[in-house]
Protein backbone atom coordinates (compact mmCIF):
# COMPACT_ATOMS: atom_id res chain seq x y z
CA UNK A 1 0.00 0.00 0.00
CA UNK A 2 1.69 3.13 -1.28
CA UNK A 3 0.49 7.06 1.14
CA UNK A 4 -2.39 8.46 0.99
CA UNK A 5 -2.60 11.38 -0.03
CA UNK A 6 -5.15 12.79 1.75
CA UNK A 7 -7.00 16.12 0.35
CA UNK A 8 -10.34 18.03 0.35
CA UNK A 9 -13.11 15.76 -1.08
CA UNK A 10 -11.78 12.47 -0.69
CA UNK A 11 -14.12 9.86 1.23
CA UNK A 12 -12.82 9.43 4.57
CA UNK A 13 -12.96 5.82 3.82
CA UNK A 14 -9.86 6.85 1.18
CA UNK A 15 -7.85 7.74 3.93
CA UNK A 16 -8.33 5.60 6.92
CA UNK A 17 -7.60 1.68 5.71
CA UNK A 18 -5.16 0.27 7.96
CA UNK A 19 -1.30 -0.57 6.30
CA UNK A 20 -0.80 -4.00 5.78
CA UNK A 21 1.72 -6.55 6.84
CA UNK A 22 4.38 -5.55 5.03
CA UNK A 23 4.19 -1.98 5.37
CA UNK A 24 6.45 -0.11 8.23
CA UNK A 25 5.03 0.71 11.61
CA UNK A 26 3.40 3.79 11.94
CA UNK A 27 5.47 6.66 13.81
CA UNK A 28 4.89 6.83 17.33
CA UNK A 29 3.69 10.29 17.41
CA UNK A 30 2.40 12.41 14.02
CA UNK A 31 5.02 13.83 12.22
CA UNK A 32 4.89 17.41 10.51
CA UNK A 33 6.66 19.30 8.16
CA UNK A 34 5.53 23.00 8.36
CA UNK A 35 6.24 25.45 5.36
CA UNK A 36 4.71 28.77 4.44
CA UNK A 37 4.06 30.22 0.71
CA UNK A 38 7.50 30.09 -1.43
CA UNK A 39 9.62 28.32 1.31
CA UNK A 40 10.19 25.25 -0.96
CA UNK A 41 7.22 23.16 0.31
CA UNK A 42 6.87 21.83 -3.30
CA UNK A 43 10.14 20.70 -3.11
CA UNK A 44 9.71 19.25 0.41
CA UNK A 45 6.43 18.22 0.24
CA UNK A 46 8.03 15.73 -2.78
CA UNK A 47 10.05 14.24 -0.56
CA UNK A 48 8.13 13.88 2.35
CA UNK A 49 5.47 12.09 0.19
CA UNK A 50 8.13 9.95 -1.38
CA UNK A 51 9.36 8.84 2.17
CA UNK A 52 5.52 8.11 2.77
CA UNK A 53 4.76 6.11 0.07
CA UNK A 54 7.74 3.64 0.78
CA UNK A 55 7.50 3.61 4.69
CA UNK A 56 3.72 2.86 3.74
CA UNK A 57 2.30 5.86 5.93
CA UNK A 58 -0.46 7.95 4.99
CA UNK A 59 0.28 11.43 4.47
CA UNK A 60 -1.68 14.69 4.25
CA UNK A 61 -0.90 18.19 2.19
CA UNK A 62 -2.91 20.80 3.90
CA UNK A 63 -2.74 23.88 1.70
CA UNK A 64 -5.24 26.46 3.83
CA UNK A 65 -7.35 26.82 6.94
CA UNK A 66 -10.39 25.44 4.79
CA UNK A 67 -8.81 22.07 3.76
CA UNK A 68 -9.91 21.47 7.52
CA UNK A 69 -12.85 23.34 7.99
CA UNK A 70 -10.85 25.58 10.49
CA UNK A 71 -10.11 22.69 13.10
CA UNK A 72 -7.09 20.80 12.51
CA UNK A 73 -7.60 18.21 15.63
CA UNK A 74 -11.67 17.11 14.16
CA UNK A 75 -9.82 16.80 10.53
CA UNK A 76 -7.26 14.99 12.04
CA UNK A 77 -9.53 12.43 13.73
CA UNK A 78 -11.41 12.01 10.93
CA UNK A 79 -8.36 11.47 8.84
CA UNK A 80 -6.21 9.02 9.75
CA UNK A 81 -2.72 10.65 9.05
CA UNK A 82 1.06 9.70 9.68
CA UNK A 83 2.80 12.66 8.19
CA UNK A 84 0.91 16.48 7.90
CA UNK A 85 2.08 18.40 5.60
CA UNK A 86 1.09 22.28 6.51
CA UNK A 87 2.90 24.32 3.86
CA UNK A 88 0.91 27.61 5.14
CA UNK A 89 1.42 26.90 8.55
CA UNK A 90 -0.67 28.85 10.81
CA UNK A 91 0.40 28.58 14.51
CA UNK A 92 -3.48 29.17 15.33
CA UNK A 93 -4.08 26.14 14.61
CA UNK A 94 -1.23 23.76 15.41
CA UNK A 95 -1.20 25.16 18.90
CA UNK A 96 -4.39 22.91 19.63
CA UNK A 97 -2.78 20.25 18.74
CA UNK A 98 -0.88 20.55 22.26
CA UNK A 99 2.89 19.50 20.86
CA UNK A 100 1.67 15.52 19.99
CA UNK A 101 3.55 15.84 16.89
CA UNK A 102 7.29 16.25 15.82
CA UNK A 103 8.38 18.12 12.88
CA UNK A 104 10.47 20.67 11.08
CA UNK A 105 9.51 24.24 9.86
CA UNK A 106 10.74 26.04 7.53
CA UNK A 107 11.10 29.84 6.82
CA UNK A 108 12.68 31.79 4.21
CA UNK A 109 14.00 35.67 3.35
CA UNK A 110 10.49 37.87 3.56
CA UNK A 111 12.04 39.69 0.98
CA UNK A 112 12.70 36.57 -1.26
CA UNK A 113 9.46 35.25 -0.63
CA UNK A 114 8.38 38.50 -2.24
CA UNK A 115 10.29 38.38 -5.34
CA UNK A 116 9.50 34.94 -5.85
CA UNK A 117 6.04 35.21 -5.60
CA UNK A 118 5.77 38.15 -8.49
CA UNK A 119 7.42 35.59 -10.70
CA UNK A 120 4.93 32.80 -9.31
CA UNK A 121 2.04 34.87 -9.19
CA UNK A 122 2.49 35.95 -12.79
CA UNK A 123 3.35 32.83 -14.34
CA UNK A 124 3.32 29.68 -13.15
CA UNK A 125 1.52 29.27 -9.94
CA UNK A 126 -1.88 26.96 -9.95
CA UNK A 127 -4.82 28.90 -9.72
CA UNK A 128 -7.78 25.70 -9.41
CA UNK A 129 -7.57 25.98 -5.99
CA UNK A 130 -7.09 29.37 -5.02
CA UNK A 131 -9.67 31.57 -6.62
CA UNK A 132 -8.04 35.01 -5.05
CA UNK A 133 -4.72 34.61 -7.32
CA UNK A 134 -6.90 34.39 -10.57
CA UNK A 135 -8.12 38.04 -10.16
CA UNK A 136 -4.61 38.94 -8.25
CA UNK A 137 -2.98 37.73 -11.68
CA UNK A 138 -4.72 39.85 -14.03
CA UNK A 139 -3.44 42.95 -12.11
CA UNK A 140 -0.31 41.87 -12.05
CA UNK A 141 -0.12 41.38 -15.95
CA UNK A 142 -2.02 44.52 -16.22
CA UNK A 143 1.29 46.25 -14.88
CA UNK A 144 5.03 46.41 -14.59
CA UNK A 145 7.28 44.65 -12.00
CA UNK A 146 7.79 48.02 -9.86
CA UNK A 147 4.22 48.20 -9.19
CA UNK A 148 3.68 44.41 -9.23
CA UNK A 149 6.23 44.08 -6.32
CA UNK A 150 4.21 46.24 -4.38
CA UNK A 151 1.00 45.03 -5.08
CA UNK A 152 2.53 41.74 -3.61
CA UNK A 153 3.30 43.08 -0.51
CA UNK A 154 -0.28 43.70 0.28
CA UNK A 155 -1.17 40.20 -1.56
CA UNK A 156 1.30 38.46 0.94
CA UNK A 157 0.16 39.83 4.41
CA UNK A 158 -1.13 36.26 5.41
CA UNK A 159 2.00 34.81 4.57
CA UNK A 160 4.29 37.09 6.57
CA UNK A 161 1.51 37.13 9.49
CA UNK A 162 1.95 33.49 10.10
CA UNK A 163 5.67 33.21 9.90
CA UNK A 164 5.52 36.09 12.61
CA UNK A 165 2.91 34.16 14.77
CA UNK A 166 4.56 31.26 14.94
CA UNK A 167 5.90 29.52 17.74
CA UNK A 168 9.83 29.10 17.18
CA UNK A 169 10.77 27.56 20.62
CA UNK A 170 9.51 24.19 20.34
CA UNK A 171 11.66 22.00 21.20
CA UNK A 172 10.04 18.88 19.56
CA UNK A 173 9.94 20.95 16.10
CA UNK A 174 13.31 21.71 14.26
CA UNK A 175 13.53 25.31 12.83
CA UNK A 176 15.44 25.84 9.59
CA UNK A 177 16.04 28.37 7.29
CA UNK A 178 15.54 27.49 3.10
CA UNK A 179 18.57 29.56 2.39
CA UNK A 180 20.82 27.25 5.04
CA UNK A 181 19.01 24.31 4.05
CA UNK A 182 19.39 24.11 0.60
CA UNK A 183 22.85 25.04 0.85
CA UNK A 184 23.43 21.61 1.91
CA UNK A 185 20.49 19.62 1.24
CA UNK A 186 22.33 16.25 2.30
CA UNK A 187 23.53 17.27 5.38
CA UNK A 188 20.19 19.48 5.85
CA UNK A 189 17.79 16.08 5.35
CA UNK A 190 20.09 13.54 7.59
CA UNK A 191 19.23 16.37 10.40
CA UNK A 192 15.39 16.45 9.51
CA UNK A 193 15.12 12.51 9.20
CA UNK A 194 17.18 12.37 12.61
CA UNK A 195 15.25 15.00 14.49
CA UNK A 196 12.02 13.08 13.49
CA UNK A 197 13.19 9.56 14.30
CA UNK A 198 13.34 7.91 10.67
CA UNK A 199 17.08 7.00 10.00
CA UNK A 200 18.65 3.73 10.71
CA UNK A 201 21.22 4.71 12.60
CA UNK A 202 22.75 1.58 12.68
CA UNK A 203 24.63 2.48 9.53
CA UNK A 204 25.02 6.17 10.74
CA UNK A 205 29.07 5.85 10.57
CA UNK A 206 28.85 5.23 6.76
CA UNK A 207 26.97 8.19 6.12
CA UNK A 208 29.90 10.53 4.67
CA UNK A 209 30.38 7.47 2.22
CA UNK A 210 26.74 7.55 1.31
CA UNK A 211 26.57 11.18 0.54
CA UNK A 212 29.51 10.85 -1.50
CA UNK A 213 28.34 8.48 -3.18
CA UNK A 214 24.94 10.02 -3.68
CA UNK A 215 26.94 13.14 -4.80
CA UNK A 216 28.65 11.43 -7.45
CA UNK A 217 27.11 8.17 -9.41
CA UNK A 218 23.40 7.78 -7.46
CA UNK A 219 21.73 7.85 -10.76
CA UNK A 220 23.08 4.84 -11.84
CA UNK A 221 22.55 3.12 -8.35
CA UNK A 222 18.57 4.30 -8.45
CA UNK A 223 18.36 3.37 -12.10
CA UNK A 224 20.08 -0.74 -11.35
CA UNK A 225 18.65 -0.82 -7.70
CA UNK A 226 17.59 0.59 -4.85
CA UNK A 227 18.84 -0.33 -1.15
CA UNK A 228 16.42 -3.01 -0.13
CA UNK A 229 13.92 -2.38 2.37
CA UNK A 230 12.95 -4.33 4.98
CA UNK A 231 9.37 -5.38 5.45
CA UNK A 232 8.98 -4.31 9.24
CA UNK A 233 11.69 -1.52 10.20
CA UNK A 234 10.77 1.31 11.98
CA UNK A 235 13.11 3.36 10.26
CA UNK A 236 14.41 4.00 6.51
CA UNK A 237 18.06 2.82 5.66
CA UNK A 238 19.95 6.74 5.13
CA UNK A 239 21.09 5.36 1.57
CA UNK A 240 17.87 5.14 0.40
CA UNK A 241 16.61 8.48 1.96
CA UNK A 242 19.49 10.21 0.79
CA UNK A 243 18.80 8.45 -2.60
CA UNK A 244 15.10 10.17 -2.69
CA UNK A 245 16.80 13.61 -1.66
CA UNK A 246 18.79 13.11 -4.36
CA UNK A 247 16.09 12.21 -6.85
CA UNK A 248 14.31 15.13 -6.06
CA UNK A 249 16.94 17.57 -6.84
CA UNK A 250 16.79 20.95 -8.43
CA UNK A 251 18.63 20.41 -12.06
CA UNK A 252 16.15 17.10 -11.69
CA UNK A 253 12.97 18.97 -11.33
CA UNK A 254 14.05 21.46 -14.45
CA UNK A 255 15.10 19.50 -16.69
CA UNK A 256 18.85 19.81 -15.55
CA UNK A 257 18.73 23.78 -15.41
CA UNK A 258 21.45 24.36 -12.52
CA UNK A 259 20.47 26.78 -9.48
CA UNK A 260 20.90 30.01 -10.57
CA UNK A 261 19.69 30.16 -13.90
CA UNK A 262 16.41 31.78 -14.49
CA UNK A 263 13.34 31.10 -16.37
CA UNK A 264 10.91 32.86 -14.79
CA UNK A 265 7.89 30.96 -16.12
CA UNK A 266 9.21 28.07 -14.19
CA UNK A 267 7.38 27.32 -11.15
CA UNK A 268 11.25 26.15 -9.81
CA UNK A 269 12.59 29.91 -11.58
CA UNK A 270 15.92 30.48 -9.73
CA UNK A 271 16.74 28.58 -6.45
CA UNK A 272 18.83 31.05 -5.14
CA UNK A 273 19.06 33.44 -2.21
CA UNK A 274 18.96 36.71 -2.00
CA UNK A 275 17.75 37.39 -5.35
CA UNK A 276 15.59 39.94 -3.87
CA UNK A 277 18.08 42.70 -4.35
CA UNK A 278 17.97 42.46 -8.07
CA UNK A 279 14.49 43.38 -8.54
CA UNK A 280 13.90 45.63 -5.33
CA UNK A 281 14.15 49.52 -6.06
CA UNK A 282 14.90 52.03 -2.50
CA UNK A 283 11.14 52.43 -2.94
CA UNK A 284 10.68 48.98 -2.42
CA UNK A 285 12.75 48.72 0.32
CA UNK A 286 11.39 51.21 2.16
CA UNK A 287 8.18 50.13 1.61
CA UNK A 288 9.06 46.64 2.82
CA UNK A 289 10.90 48.40 5.71
CA UNK A 290 7.15 49.98 6.83
CA UNK A 291 5.09 46.83 7.33
CA UNK A 292 7.97 44.69 7.76
CA UNK A 293 11.04 45.42 9.01
CA UNK A 294 10.10 43.39 12.45
CA UNK A 295 9.57 40.39 10.52
CA UNK A 296 12.97 40.76 9.24
CA UNK A 297 14.82 41.32 12.22
CA UNK A 298 12.66 38.54 14.14
CA UNK A 299 13.85 35.39 11.64
CA UNK A 300 17.56 37.06 12.11
CA UNK A 301 18.13 37.84 8.46
CA UNK A 302 18.76 41.69 9.36
CA UNK A 303 20.29 42.85 12.50
CA UNK A 304 19.62 46.23 12.18
CA UNK A 305 16.73 48.04 10.90
CA UNK A 306 18.73 50.43 8.63
CA UNK A 307 19.74 47.62 6.18
CA UNK A 308 19.27 49.18 2.63
CA UNK A 309 20.49 47.55 -1.14
CA UNK A 310 23.97 46.09 -0.98
CA UNK A 311 26.53 48.26 -2.45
Amino acid sequence: MGATMVSIGRPPAACSSPPTASNMPAPRQLLCYFGHHKCASTWVHNIVETVCDEAGWRSAYLANNDMFDHDLPAWLGAHPTEFLSFVNADWEHVRKLDGNYRGFHMVRDPRDILASAYFSHLHSHKTEAWPALVEHRKRLAATDMHEGLMLELEFNADVFEQMATWDRNQSQVLELKMEEFTTDPLNGWVAVFRHLGIIDEEHKGKLEQIKSSVRSALNVAHHHGRWPLGKRLSQLPAGRLLSIVHENRFETKTGGRKEGQELVTSHYRKGVAGDWANHFSDAHVDAFKARYNDLLIQLGYEHSPDWGLPG
